[in-house]
C-alpha cells in the first residue's frame, strides 16, 4: 500500500495542477479584467499622441446569474451638429459601459447605453473568442451583424508570447482579443453600423494591462523628485486688460521624502518673486520677494489620491466635482496620457510622458442644459505632471509641471551615481532660498578674514534705523557690540586684545531679521 501511494501521490499531483490549469484557464480571453488599467493609443491624434486609459470599476450578478463589470463613467464630447462641441457626463466609455459574462456559454458582450447624442439605441456586442477558427455567430440585433473568428496565431503581445484571436464582423470592423491580456483593438465608442466602418476609428493597445501601482498614475512614477532637487517655475498669469501687470518666479527646493506602506509625503521649501509694472490700473510698480514657505504633499499609495492635488488619479476623461466658479459648477477631468516625445511639450524643459488635466464649466452659453466647456482666457485651467522614464530619468517624474498659470521652466537634481542633470537657466531664480551663507554675503562683506587687528564690514546698502552688529566668541559668548547709524555702510570691528581663533560677526534688525559672518582672528 505504502508504495502504490508513494506512485499515486504524483499522479494526484498532476491531476490536480491540471484541474487548477483548466480552471485558472477559464479567467482568460475576458475583454477586460477588474482592478487593471487598460492603455489604448489615440488613432487620430488632434496635436500630439495621446492614449485613452479606462478600467473597469464595480461588478455585481444579476438574478439570472450573469456576471456584470462596469466601466468607469466619464465625460464624454458630444458629436451633435447642432451645436459646438461639448462635453456631458455619459456611463459609457471608449467600448461600452459594461461587459456582461454568461456562465457555462464561455461568451462575453460588450454593451452601451442609449444616448440621446450619440447612441440612439443600446447596442450589445456577442464575442466568442474561443469559437474555432471560421465560426460564424450572431453578434448584435441593432444594427443586424454577424461575426466570424477569423484567425488565431500565437504571437508576442507586450513581448511575451500570448494567443490572439481576429474577430470580423460583416460590416468590416475589427475586434482582436488576446488571451491573457484582453481587448488588444476595437471601434471607438463601441461604434458598430450595419454597414462599412470608416467613419468609427478603431483604438489598438498601447501598453499592457496595468495594476494601480505600475501605472503612470502611481504617485512613486510621477513625484521621483529626492531631497536637493530644485524645480524653477514661471508665474504668469492672465489678464483681461491690454497690459501685463505682473509676473514671476517660483523656486521649489525639496526637502526630505518619506514613504511607508500606504503613502508618500515629500516636503520642501518654496519661495516666489513677482514684478508689477507700472502700467496703466496695475497699482504700485516693484519688486516683492515673499518669505519662503515650507509645503509638504501628501499621496496615497492605495488610491493615488492626494489634497493637494484633486485632479490626481483620474484616467481619462473622469471627472470629480470642482470649486463652484460658475452657477453651472465646474468639474477637474482628466485628458489621458500624452506623449511629446516627437515634439513639443508643456514646458521649456523637455517632459516626453505628461499626465494632463483640465476644468470645465457647466451652465455656458450656446450649449445644452448638463454640457460643459473648457475655460476660456483667465478661465482656462489646466494642471500637467511629468511620468517617471527610466530611458530619461533626468526629465521625468517631476511631479507639477503646470498648474494654471504656473510652469516648469528650470530643473535641477541629483540622478543615481551622484550625477547632476540641468534643465534651464537658474538665473533667474537667484536669490531665492538663499543659504544663510548667501544671504549675508548679499548684505555685506567682511575684509580683511583673516585680521590682525580690525576688520571692516561693508554694507551693500545703507543700514536702516535699529540695526545693532554684535561679535562673539566660537561659543557663542559676546565679545563685543556697537549700533550701528542710520544710513552707515562700512563698520570697524575691534580685534585688538582677543584671543586668536574664530569668531561670529551678527547683524541684528529691529524686525528679528539677522545675518551672521565668519571672522578668523590671527
Amino acid at each position: 500500500m505504502k508504495h502504490a501511494y508513494r506512485w499515486a501521490r504524483p499522479l494526484l499531483a498532476a491531476l490536480f495542477l491540471f484541474l487548477g490549469l483548466r480552471a485558472h484557464a477559464q479567467q482568460f480571453w475576458r475583454p477586460f479584467r477588474p482592478g487593471l488599467i487598460y492603455t489604448y493609443a489615440d488613432p487620430t491624434p488632434s496635436s500630439s499622441p495621446k492614449a485613452h486609459t479606462l478600467r473597469v470599476d464595480s461588478a455585481y450578478a444579476t438574478a439570472a446569474g450573469d456576471s456584470i463589470y462596469a466601466f468607469n463613467r466619464l465625460l464624454r464630447l458630444a458629436t451633435s451638429a447642432t451645436t459646438q462641441a461639448y462635453y456631458y457626463r455619459s456611463r459609457n466609455n471608449l467600448f461600452g459601459a459594461r461587459m456582461r459574462w454568461r456562465p457555462g456559454t464561455a461568451e462575453y458582450f460588450l454593451e452601451t447605453n442609449a444616448e440621446m447624442l450619440n447612441t440612439a439605441s443600446a447596442t450589445s456586442l456577442r464575442l466568442l473568442p474561443r469559437m474555432p477558427v471560421g465560426s460564424t455567430w450572431n453578434a448584435s440585433t441593432q444594427p443586424a451583424l454577424t461575426a466570424t473568428l477569423s484567425s488565431r496565431v500565437l504571437g508576442a503581445v507586450g513581448g511575451v508570447p500570448d494567443s490572439v484571436v481576429t474577430i470580423t464582423l460583416s460590416n468590416g470592423q475589427v475586434i482582436r482579443l488576446s488571451r491573457q491580456r484582453g481587448l488588444l483593438e476595437g471601434p471607438q465608442w463601441l461604434g458598430l453600423a450595419a454597414t462599412g466602418s470608416a467613419s468609427v476609428p478603431s483604438w489598438v493597445a498601447g501598453k499592457e494591462p496595468q495594476p494601480f501601482a505600475q501605472s503612470p498614475y502611481y504617485p512613486l512614477a510621477l513625484f521621483a523628485m529626492q531631497p536637493g532637487d530644485e524645480l524653477g517655475y514661471v508665474w504668469d498669469p492672465f489678464y483681461l486688460t491690454a497690459f501685463q501687470c505682473s509676473n514671476g518666479v517660483v523656486l521649489r527646493r525639496f526637502l526630505s521624502r518619506m514613504q511607508t506602506a500606504d503613502s508618500l509625503v515629500i516636503t520642501f521649501q518654496e519661495q516666489m518673486r513677482s514684478v508689477t509694472y507700472g502700467y496703466p490700473g496695475c497699482g504700485t510698480p516693484g519688486t516683492i520677494t515673499r518669505p519662503a514657505e515650507l509645503k509638504r504633499w501628501a499621496f496615497s499609495l492605495r488610491n493615488g489620491k492626494s489634497p493637494q492635488f484633486p485632479a490626481l488619479p483620474l484616467l481619462t476623461g473622469e471627472y470629480i466635482f470642482g470649486p463652484l466658479i460658475s452657477s453651472g459648477g465646474t468639474l477637474l477631468m482628466g485628458m489621458g496620457i500624452f506623449d511629446y516625445a516627437t515634439g513639443g511639450s508643456a514646458t521649456s524643459c523637455p517632459t516626453p510622458v505628461q499626465l494632463r488635466y483640465q476644468r470645465v464649466y457647466g451652465n455656458q452659453t450656446g450649449i445644452p442644459a448638463g454640457g460643459y466647456l473648457p475655460g476660456l482666457d483667465y478661465l482656462s485651467w489646466q494642471q500637467a505632471f511629468g511620468v517617471t522614464s527610466a530611458a530619461t530619468p533626468g526629465i521625468n517624474g517631476l511631479g507639477d509641471l503646470q498648474t494654471n498659470d504656473v510652469g516648469l521652466r528650470y530643473v535641477r537634481r541629483l540622478l543615481p551615481g551622484a550625477a547632476t542633470y540641468t534643465c534651464g537657466s537658474p538665473v533667474a531664480f537667484a536669490g531665492l532660498l538663499a543659504t544663510r551663507a548667501e544671504q549675508a554675503a548679499a548684505i555685506a562683506s567682511l575684509a580683511p578674514n583673516p585680521a590682525a587687528e580690525t576688520a571692516t564690514l561693508t554694507l551693500a546698502q545703507p543700514v536702516r534705523p535699529g540695526h545693532t552688529l554684535r561679535l562673539t566668541d566660537a561659543l557663542g559668548r559676546p565679545v563685543w557690540s556697537t549700533p550701528v547709524a542710520t544710513g552707515q555702510t562700512a563698520v570697524a570691528v575691534p580685534l585688538a586684545g582677543q584671543p586668536a581663533g574664530l569668531y561670529l560677526l551678527h547683524l541684528n534688525g529691529p524686525d528679528g531679521t539677522a545675518a551672521s559672518w565668519k571672522l578668523v582672528h590671527e
